[in-house]
């Protein structure tokens, strides 16, 4: 890994640890320690190797450039270079020296060096949780996955892609294990209002704006509809800037980052997901809202939310960016509340086929060959 903070990776990688401690010895290799505990529960069975006691500088380098202090820019430009090449040599070091039966790798960069360095006894394992068919990243995973024993992508789309971009190497085999979903609540989404809520990074790749965008139409139709937006990010400031421009500041609520107990209670108020990212590859958001039983919408970007939303069964898939479309749609549900429990009732249902029962057996079968 290269940390244990918040992050979708970071979240599915410790959960799976935590499954896999049940039946084998397990340790995570982590680059940072960001100097904090992991930001998810660890079970006690499940050890932590930090290589570097420390984070990134990005923030203390933008800090410097910004206040114009040329010293303190030079200073944290010399820092950043010792941490990339630290980086690089203590994750290839403790490659060199594995001594276990699996390594699984969780970033292509790490599954360059496992091609690279990995012990000849060990079999290796790499998971790819991004979509991303530009030609540079696809070159960059056909190098790293020349010496792979596997590869485990995350749904049917993928693994179509994938079957496709390594076609002439013959030795990794593709796998598909869907990400594990905890648990499912017994608690059931309210259902009785006009709230609108969806949960991520405020990233541009998560679209927000386009969310934003979407909801203005939608209060057109429905003006006590409700907007809540969880997460932290760069984006707030812009995000608020254009809720202010579209005068929604009484509709739309931003809460930050907040803790996953924090963000099941916002899920359990509301009435509909709505997602309009510009890609994902296993939306594992998607699959917790439907643990709540909440409603799903969502562009229908490759690869990703169409692996776990089914047309007029749990949910929509709407064109991209087609956001009139999209608004009538949440527009529809909102004031259809046979429609509502009827998605709702089909996403908490849904949500029960990636419990850890249900995608545990599949690891164990990539293990026992």
């Amino acid at each position: 890994m290269l940390h244990l903070q918040h992050g979708g990776i970071e979240k599915q990688t410790i959960t799976l640890a935590n499954e896999l401690s049940k039946d084998y010895d397990v340790e995570i290799i982590s680059t940072y320690s960001m100097n904090c505990k992991p930001a998810y529960e660890v079970n006690d069975r499940v050890k932590i190797k930090y290589l570097m006691d420390t984070h990134p500088n990005r923030k203390e380098i933008a800090d410097a450039i910004k206040a114009k202090n040329i010293f303190e820019v030079l200073k944290q430009g010399f820092i950043a270079v010792k941490i990339l090449v630290l980086k690089k040599l203590l994750m290839e070091k403790q490659i060199k020296k594995l001594d276990c039966d699996y390594v699984l790798s969780t970033r292509v960069e790490f599954a360059d060096m496992l091609s690279k360095f990995a012990p000849k006894d060990v079999t290796t394992i790499t998971q790819e949780h991004l979509h991303d068919d530009s030609e540079s990243y696809i070159s960059k995973c056909k190098k790293a996955f020349k010496n792979l024993d596997y590869l485990v992508v995350l749904c049917e789309g993928s693994q179509n892609n994938f079957t496709k971009w390594l076609k002439d190497n013959k030795r990794i085999k593709i796998v598909r294990i869907p990400n594990i979903l905890e648990n499912v609540p017994n608690e059931n989404a309210a259902l009785k209002g006009n709230n609108l809520v969806s949960v991520g990074r405020l990233h541009p790749v998560k679209n927000f704006l386009g969310l934003i965008e979407v909801f203005n139409v939608v209060t057109k139709k429905v003006p006590e509809a409700r907007l809540t937006i969880v997460g932290g990010g760069e984006e707030l400031e812009s995000l608020k800037g254009k809720v202010i421009e579209y005068g929604l500041q009484n509709n739309v609520t931003f809460t930050g980052m907040v803790s996953k107990q924090d963000v099941e209670a916002y899920m359990l108020s509301s009435d509909l997901y709505v997602m309009t990212s510009l890609t994902e590859c296993f939306p594992m958001v998607l699959l917790e809202a439907s643990s709540v039983g909440l409603p799903l919408i969502s562009y229908d970007v490759p690869v990703g939310p169409c692996a776990i939303i089914n047309n007029d069964e749990n949910g929509y898939l709407i064109d991209f960016e087609e956001t009139e479309k999209m608004a009538k749609k949440i527009v529809e549900i909102l004031n259809n509340n046979s429609l509502k429990t009827r998605l709702a009732k089909a996403s908490k249902e849904n949500a029960y086929n990636y419990l850890p029962e249900k995608i545990m057996p599949l690891w164990h079968n990539l293990f026992n060959g």
